[in-house]
């Protein structure tokens, strides 16, 4: 069981990686329920050899996800902002 866990957490990585290449929106999601899946993993295995630094790599890939998500759905907010206000002054 621990040997399917692994693989399907390397191969999950590495098919969030490819996925970030062609569209980043699903990449950033299947980067988070990752890390979800290994702060979850960590969890349940606490203890055992591995959970903890599966535990912290899921939350760090978590935090990652959570914070580049913001701040570009921040950026996209201001650009629209100045280019709403660049064609307010074109119009004038």
């Amino acid at each position: 069981m621990k040997k399917f866990i692994g693989i399907f957490l390397i191969s999950a990585s590495i098919l969030a990686v490819l996925l970030s290449e062609y569209d980043s929106y699903y990449g950033s999601w299947l980067f988070y329920a990752l890390g979800m899946m290994m702060v979850a993993l960590g969890y349940i295995y606490k203890g055992e050899e591995n959970s903890t630094s599966c535990f912290w790599c899921g939350l760090f890939i978590m935090l990652i996800t959570f914070v580049g998500a913001n701040v570009s759905g921040k950026i996209s907010i201001e650009t629209i902002e100045i280019l709403r206000q660049t064609l307010e002054n074109l119009e004038e």
